[in-house]
């Protein structure tokens, strides 16, 4: 019976996913689809009437039949914004059965679905094909598939077809998808097109079958999760747990602009969904809704800049067909708790290495520099809009601070295998945003330049063999976070045909003007004391009288650096003023521990030195914004967390690393809501009007004038 046990979880866990697959399994309806036609007798001659429509108000599909005279129609095909073709006359006899056999692209083209929909458009009436055209379409939800009915509104057609709609084996079509499918269909229909969730299913129970088993076969008489080992952890980490909450409720806040909807369909947040269902279909381009003006264009198919990682975590929704379009709030709140752990893991380790007697930090320690990073940072920042951009930058802030936890640990513990973690999360940050991979690798590249140069320094060793075998495995691993940081080239060479990761070129906003001023390049050496003036020394903070009182200015200007080459300047607060309290702990305090030989000294030389190209980097791109501050984040924190470890602390100096915690916790807080009210695109029209009703009522209650608020 015990070894039977874990079996049965297994079997009822895959059949249970298998009842919940089925129970509302619509599939795409791929292929040519022959239906019966017949028309209203007499023809409303002058109208349009739907056939077939698919999407929703915005992003639908019609396809429709228009009466041209008594004894003739035409059909045609309009993709909302988009137009389509219309075929020529046809001769029908109204109140007689015609065959009309269609392939229509946006039938096939539901979210999860393992096989590519075709772009083609074919329509035959009578064994005669009067349409065939390539059309753009949208992808639709598997009930949103409408016959004979138009629920959507519009200009092209009317409500409702006057005739009658059939399918090939008599049945009528008047509704939604599911008076198309019988059950029979649908469950023999999901064994192929619900192929990727049957595995899945298959998966799940497997590793819930070996999990039982590895937990029946255990000696221990505690589960790692019991509470006699839960309710201690903790209480010992109580300041940190209930810090991380408050915080979290305030991004989730800000986030949510106070509504706390985490399931919702973001402006400019579906990109990550059909990435993953590219990915299940095994190519990487994706249809035109999913980018829209972030576009880049090669060999006809359409791609984005943006690395799959976020979207490899979607495949399991998009898999089941979970919430399409509608996770990028809840995904930057996952990545965002994430990284506050990430962070405390970091000032534990800090605290261990320097203070092997006290296990863990104070709790005022704790509770300052969690506020500070979750409250007072940039992560912060990043919630005021939940659509791609962020949620890029905070996902690769989370993998680059674990992956530089991990490179940290093998710093400590060279014969462990804590660098496998770091290539991976290093990589994985790569591929949700660049920088803060480049950072991650680069730390983990420079603790095996220590490993590598530690056996030739070691007067114990004289065998030069011996170093020399010492010296190979630090060797493979800085090759590995080489080729960790290149798999973003191999990527774009992969969809672009080129190493280079942003094509500009192939972007649908640049013009040969706008290429030509920055000569088709992201980087120019010209442009590091631009970058190096917006991030390190123009402070960019104006305090005024109206709400929320402190803004970010105007851009640098950039007739001050003549030489520079800028595309996108934009507003940007300088780390030492925007995270004042974390930038001193990473310079000031950290120089401070550096200088006397500690354990802390090799750590705080591996981030410094790692942070170096990341940095030019940034200071060379041709663009600056304040999201773009969180791509500092990843070594603030870390080199922050020594900082705060390493020195001894006084009433005084404490008091003013909690002065400059405020300080950047309200300046945070106020560019964020102004940022997310009065600035970015695709908040809703209540939002900003809730935000500048605020902004009236705060100045009217100090006499302050509007009409000088920036």
């Amino acid at each position: 019976m015990k070894h039977f046990l874990p079996w049965c979880g297994g079997l009822a866990t895959f059949l249970l996913l298998t009842v919940v697959c089925l129970w509302d399994h619509y599939p795409p309806i791929a292929g040519p689809q022959p239906l019966e036609v017949t028309f209203p007798s007499p023809l409303p001659v002058g109208t349009s009437e739907p056939l077939i429509v698919t999407g929703q108000t915005g992003a639908a599909d019609y396809f429709f039949v228009h009466y041209v005279d008594a004894r003739s129609v035409t059909f045609a095909y309009d993709s909302w914004g988009h137009g389509g073709p219309t075929s020529p006359p046809v001769a029908v006899t109204p109140g007689q059965p015609h065959v009309l056999e269609i392939q229509l692209p946006s039938l096939a083209a539901i979210p999860g679905s393992p096989d590519q929909p075709s772009d083609h458009l074919r329509v035959t009436f009578d064994g005669t094909t009067v349409l065939d055209a390539k059309v753009t379409f949208f992808s639709r939800r598997p009930l949103h598939a409408f016959f004979a009915r138009n629920p959507l509104g519009g200009t092209s057609c009317g409500p409702e077809f006057a005739g009658q709609l059939r399918r090939a084996d008599g049945r009528p079509l008047l509704g939604n998808t599911r008076a198309y499918f019988t059950r029979t269909e649908r469950v023999r229909a999901w064994l192929w097109f619900g192929r990727w969730q049957l595995l899945t299913s298959l998966l799940l129970g497997a590793a819930v079958t070996w999990t039982l088993r590895r937990l029946s076969l255990s000696t221990s008489p505690l589960l790692p999760l019991s509470p006699a080992r839960l309710l201690p952890f903790l209480r010992a980490h109580r300041p940190f747990f209930l810090t991380a909450a408050f915080c979290s409720i305030a991004f989730t806040a800000i986030l949510t602009s106070g509504t706390f909807r985490l399931i919702y369909p973001e402006t400019f947040c579906n990109f990550y969904d059909f990435q993953a269902l590219s990915l299940l279909q095994g190519r990487l381009d994706v249809p035109e809704e999913a980018l829209q003006e972030e576009a880049f264009v090669y060999a006809g198919k359409i791609y984005g800049y943006f690395g799959p990682t976020p979207a490899l975590f979607r495949l399991p929704f998009v898999i089941f067909g979970l919430a399409f379009g509608e996770l990028s709030r809840a995904a930057m709140l996952l990545c965002y708790a994430a990284t506050l752990v990430g962070a405390y893991l970091l000032l534990l380790d800090a605290s261990r290495l320097l203070h092997p007697n006290r296990p863990r930090p104070a709790a005022w320690q704790t509770v300052l520099f969690t506020v500070h990073v979750g409250l007072g940072s940039t992560v912060f920042f990043l919630g005021s809009r939940a659509y791609i951009y962020h949620e890029a930058i905070l996902c690769g802030i989370m993998f680059a601070l674990f992956s530089c936890w991990c490179s940290l640990r093998h710093l400590a513990r060279p014969a462990g295998r804590w660098w496998l973690g770091a290539l991976a999360l290093g990589t994985l940050s790569v591929h949700a945003r660049p920088p803060t991979g480049l950072l991650a690798l680069t730390v983990l590249g420079c603790v095996a330049a220590v490993h590598l140069l530690r056996p030739w320094f070691d007067a114990e060793i004289q065998n030069p063999k011996s170093k020399i075998q010492n010296s190979l495995r630090p060797l493979a691993i800085g090759a590995l976070s080489v080729l960790g940081v290149l798999s973003f080239n191999a990527l774009s060479y992969a969809k672009f045909r080129t190493i280079d990761g942003c094509p500009l070129r192939l972007n649908v906003q640049y013009t040969e003007d706008r290429l030509d001023k920055i000569d088709g390049q992201q980087f120019h050496a010209a442009n590091l004391p631009y970058g190096l003036s917006s991030y390190l020394l123009h402070p960019n903070v104006e305090i005024t009288r109206h709400f929320p009182w402190l803004y970010i200015g105007p851009a640098v200007q950039r007739r001050a650096f003549p030489q520079a080459k800028i595309d996108f300047p934009d507003r940007a607060l300088a780390l030492p003023f925007g995270m004042t309290g974390l930038f001193v702990l990473a310079t000031v305090a950290c120089a401070a521990a550096a200088v006397k030989p500690s354990a802390a000294r090799a750590p705080i030389l591996v981030l410094w030195a790692a942070t170096v190209p990341c940095s030019l980097a940034m200071f060379a791109a041709i663009a600056t914004s304040e999201r773009y501050t969180g791509d500092f984040c990843p070594f603030l924190f870390c080199a922050a967390a020594f900082g705060l470890a390493a020195p001894r602390w006084y009433p005084l100096t404490t008091a003013a690393l909690a002065a400059a915690t405020l300080w950047a916790c309200v300046l945070t807080w106020a560019v964020t809501i102004h940022y997310q009210g009065a600035m970015v695109w695709g908040v809703p029209a209540d939002v900003t009007q809730s935000y500048q009703q605020l902004r009236q009522r705060v100045d009217d209650f100090f006499h302050v004038r509007p009409t000088l608020a920036p």
